[in-house]
């Protein structure tokens, strides 16, 4: 990502701006198979007497606190004639080191058995390197170049953003790069094209075979393109090359992780089986390499290694993103129109039905991410009942405004994203909303919508009116449990609640909790999700029942009015039952002929 600075902010360049020898991290894998790294950092003209080193507590594309000093311990400190040196552990992230020379190696042992896009992955198939859960910085010297030494082993190849000095050896320009550079290391196949005079590579881990990973190129070759297309041109990729860093087998963990020049993109799926799955990763990821990467909010510049991040535009950063990850899919007629329709029926229900937008707007739903993008609690949390994924957020206001401005505009939300590259992404200015909003208005050259926009839709909760924008593009918006009350579908085991009750349901309205008791509900005993759900099914909206339930103890007899549940279905109406205006605006916005 684009300058991930620490606090002490440095350039981001790739020449080399000192005489001084690169920072060297040289890997040992003589047990790997324990899930462990050793690793020797050398440092040679050293100008001070301390020398301070600290794991990183964030990392690239994350917001929340990670703390990757846990993983940690055996730590050490040698000068060049291997004579030892005082380290003294100074907080839980950081250790000092007293040097005697111009010169220190130290040494650490760092456990990682958490292959995805923000752990360290370390075992006898691969290692799957995240650098900050990985690698100490050297405090003060953040502009040094750096260099990775990783040894040979089996016939194992690096795939890699960094920069190939030789067989064993990658360098980084400085730290910000080098942190932003995931590495993996293990048997992989490897493909690779041009477009537009860039390299594109593919370095995949995986359990298939050359045919099925062939068909996969393609899907991402039909990506590429079309990504591309709604941008104008590709970013200059650094060195003219991007990669993705590709791991599909059952020894890895879920996750997609965008960086400046490659992404993550792993599962325990199969390519033979779960090709549909995966390829959306593909397209969500490789849409960050503008919006995100490039197309950079303020709020993250620069972004600090030490503490949690935040800002008020991921619900454009990976809200939109969101949106076009399964549009981009249509386009290239990966899934069908009908499919792509049907994608899109949980997120609105989620985002329309959640009672957190009476708290929260999108902009303040993306400064939540501290405490939601894998970060972690000991405690229970109420975020069912006060947060809406910015993802799906961002997705559902982003599918709105899309079709609002094809409606009223005749402009589209592809040429408000290439609008907003050209003036942020290709000068690599941060923005703000407030430059958002003044581009939205010069898009539309209505001020007043973009005003309205922002104050109703970003920074307060409302929506717009999906079913008369869904009717105009040939789609059918109607109730998907038309008189049925509104339970939303709650959990019952041997009649304990074990779902959390969202604010506006039935039983929340009674006074339920999770864990408790579910009695009875209008004289009939209810103990099983199936004996409520037949409950259910009797009740009449508008009127109101009996309920008993057992509360920390104690029998409650309480109440409710029963409310129609509102959740929707859309329905991909043929071309011969809609007007052919709306089969143009749809074809238009589908990317159909």
């Amino acid at each position: 990502m684009r300058s991930f600075v620490f606090l002490f902010i440095t350039c981001f360049s790739f020449h080399k701006i000192s005489a001084q020898q690169p920072i060297t991290y040289q890997l040992d894998l003589s047990n790997i198979h324990h899930h462990e790294l050793r690793v020797t950092v050398t440092i040679t003209d050293l100008d001070d007497q301390e020398l301070r080193f600290r794991m990183p507590n964030t990392s690239p594309g994350r917001y929340a606190i990670h703390s990757f000093a846990k993983n940690v311990y055996d730590v050490t400190a040698l000068d060049e004639n291997g004579k030892a040196l005082t380290v003294e552990k100074v907080t839980p992230y950081e250790w000092q080191v007293y040097p005697e020379s111009q010169t220190v190696h130290f040494q650490y042992t760092v456990y990682g058995n958490h292959a995805d896009g923000t752990y360290l992955g370390v075992d006898s198939r691969k290692l799957h390197i995240n650098m900050p859960a990985t690698f100490p910085y050297a405090v003060g010297l953040d502009s040094r170049e750096i260099n990775l030494i990783i040894p040979e082993h089996k016939n194992w190849i690096v795939a890699t953003q960094l920069q190939s000095v030789n067989d064993s050896t990658f360098s980084a320009p400085d730290y910000a790069y080098f942190y932003d550079s995931p590495t993996i290391y293990g048997e992989m196949d490897t493909r690779q094209w041009e477009v537009d005079g860039q390299q594109i590579k593919m370095a995949v881990m995986h359990t298939g075979n050359d045919e099925e990973l062939d068909h996969y190129m393609e899907w991402t070759k039909l990506i590429v393109n079309e990504e591309r297309d709604i941008f104008g041109e590709l970013p200059n990729f650094d060195f003219g090359e991007y990669t993705f860093l590709m791991t599909y087998n059952p020894y890895v963990h879920g996750d997609g992780m965008e960086h400046r020049n490659s992404t993550v993109c792993s599962s325990r799926g199969n390519l033979r089986n779960h090709a549909d799955k995966l390829i959306g990763t593909v397209s969500h990821e490789f849409f960050h390499a503008w919006n995100i990467e490039r197309i950079r909010p303020k709020d993250l510049e620069p972004f600090d290694f030490d503490e949690a991040n935040m800002t008020d535009a991921l619900w454009f950063g990976e809200g939109f993103t969101n949106y076009y990850q399964d549009l981009v899919l249509v386009r290239t007629g990966i899934i069908t129109p009908e499919t792509y329709i049907r994608t899109q029926i949980n997120t609105l229900n989620y985002v329309m039905n959640s009672p957190a937008r009476s708290f929260r707007g999108a902009a303040a739903m993306s400064e939540f991410a501290t405490f939601t993008d894998a970060g972690t609690a000991n405690d229970e949390t109420n975020f069912e009942n006060v947060f809406v994924s910015y993802y799906n957020y961002g997705e559902v206001i982003a599918l709105g405004l899309d079709l609002t401005l094809r409606l009223e505009y005749r402009k589209t939300l592809d040429d408000f994203t290439r609008l907003v590259w050209e003036r942020f992404g290709k000068p690599e200015t941060p923005y703000q909303l407030v430059d958002l909003k003044k581009l939205l208005a010069e898009l539309t050259d209505d001020p007043d919508f973009a005003d309205r926009f922002f104050t109703e839709q970003i920074y307060g909760s409302e929506l717009p009116n999906f079913k008369t924008l869904f009717g105009e593009f040939g789609i059918k918006m109607s109730l998907q449990n038309p008189l049925s009350a509104y339970f939303n579908n709650p959990r019952v085991d041997k009649g304990i609640v074990s779902s959390n009750l969202l604010r506006g349901t039935a039983l929340y309205e009674a006074g339920m909790e999770k864990g408790d008791r579910l009695i009875s509900i209008d004289g009939t005993e209810v103990s099983s999700t199936a004996r409520l759900n037949s409950v259910i099914n009797r009740l009449e909206i508008g009127k109101t029942y009996s309920i008993t339930y057992s509360q920390l103890g104690e029998t409650v007899h309480s109440q409710f009015t029963t409310k129609q549940d509102p959740r929707i279905i859309l329905t991909y109406l043929s071309s011969e039952n809609i007007k052919k205006s709306e089969l143009k605006r749809r074809n238009d916005w589908l990317g159909q002929e």
